[in-house]
């Protein structure tokens, strides 16, 4: 019998993956292949030794990543870019699954985990697949590296509720060094006080950031991680990144509210830099909460984690959408939570249907373009972020927390 369900469900997978693949394959070419031409061409110039960091054209998204991304993606640049592509996507599929299935069972492996049924345990899965599929779909029609960045970081956290501290900093290095905005689990992880995979993590940073050299020399790794950080500052902290609507980081959020922009939002009339400051403030007083004692057990961070996966998104300068495909692991910890309590909190069930509906409702696929707009515009993603947090952080300072 557990044979031939399994058999059931890779058969599902397959067919699902074999729909989204033609699908993706139709569409990417006409869409010049999104964010993943960009890291196709840092790979080429990679293998010919030429400056990655150097935006050809205006038409050409800036590569933005670490130099380490652009070695370990090197050998499919060796494809040509449709097959790439496509293999690309196929890693991004299998990631999602594995994404998934490490959120459900980091759950299951703390003090809040209760054993549920098959029948629950699907039911689970597809819910939380639910509320991420509009972010699912984002990352990989644009051929992105969000699922492959929370993958490592849930790895990361599997080893370490292990007490693998070496491959826990391991994951986490690969992880910072694909978005750096995973670096905010090295100031928590000092606070409960694992120093050595904190010293894993640094040590597999510049062990990683050294690999390249491998293939390019010494002298051009060195150019291109002096050439990485400013890359950075040119092209995700300046003015134009922080308002675009699309950009769904507290920061643009406060600034698109509290001062006068293109959109027409704002219900105050503060300077840019008072409006971003104002940003700044909140992202800080939302991470320090994160160190506050909750009811949990010393060891147990889950909650905690899901925490920091919604401010990775939040506190990112360049919080475009897509990104919170990271609210993942605290929908799958919220809807276990609501399983083993048959749904009795309807603080906490208000909360995931209200994010449920602001995240998705203004898709374009649902509503059209204008739709997705004005959700970009005012902040929805945003907004469904926040409620999930404060939803954690009601799980965090109750009394009873035991599934």
């Amino acid at each position: 019998m557990f044979l031939k369900r399994n058999l059931i469900l890779i058969l599902m997978a397959f067919i699902v993956f074999s729909g989204l693949l033609v699908r993706y394959l139709d569409r990417v070419p006409d869409r010049h292949y999104c964010d993943f031409r960009v890291y196709y061409k840092a790979g080429q110039d990679f293998i010919r030794g030429k400056n990655i960091y150097f935006r050809e054209t205006q038409e050409t998204t800036p590569f933005k990543y670490s130099p380490f991304f652009a070695f370990v993606f090197a050998p499919l640049s060796l494809l040509p870019i449709k097959a790439s592509a496509a293999v690309f996507f196929t890693i991004n599929f299998c990631l999602t699954i594995l994404f998934f299935r490490l959120s459900f069972h980091l759950v299951q492996g703390s003090s809040l985990a209760k054993i549920f049924s098959d029948r629950e345990s699907l039911l689970i899965y597809v819910l939380a697949v639910l509320f991420s599929l509009r972010y699912i779909f984002l990352v990989g029609d644009s051929g992105q590296v969000n699922i492959l960045m929370c993958t490592l970081i849930l790895a990361a956290l599997t080893f370490l509720s292990k007490d693998r501290e070496g491959l826990a900093g391991a994951f986490l290095a690969a992880a910072i060094l694909i978005k750096y905005t995973p670096v905010i689990f090295l100031p928590y992880l000092l606070y409960q006080r694992k120093f050595k995979a904190v010293l894993w993590a640094i040590l597999f940073v510049g062990l990683f950031l050294i690999v390249p050299a491998l293939v390019v020399g010494f002298s051009k790794n060195l150019f291109y991680l002096s050439a990485w950080g400013p890359s950075i500052i040119t092209t995700s902290l300046d003015h134009f990144s922080y308002i675009d609507s699309k950009n769904q980081s507290i920061f643009s959020m406060f600034l698109r509210f509290l001062s006068p922009t293109s959109y027409n939002v704002h219900i105050f009339f503060f300077s840019f830099d008072d409006a971003l400051n104002f940003g700044r403030i909140a992202a800080v007083i939302l991470y320090l909460a994160v160190f506050i004692p909750g009811k949990l057990k010393p060891r147990d961070m889950v909650i905690d984690s899901a925490v920091l996966m919604i401010c990775m998104s939040l506190f990112n300068p360049n919080g475009w959408v897509l990104s919170f495909v990271s609210l993942g692991l605290p929908c799958m910890l919220l809807i276990q939570y609501l399983f083993a309590i048959k749904g009795k909190d309807r603080f906490v069930l208000f909360l995931l249907i209200t994010t449920f509906i602001l995240t998705n409702i203004m898709s374009r696929d649902l509503l059209g373009k204008g739709a997705e707009a004005f959700g970009c515009a005012y902040s929805f993603t945003t907004l469904g972020g926040l409620l999930i947090y404060m939803a954690l952080l009601k799980l965090k300072f109750s009394k009873i927390l035991r599934f």
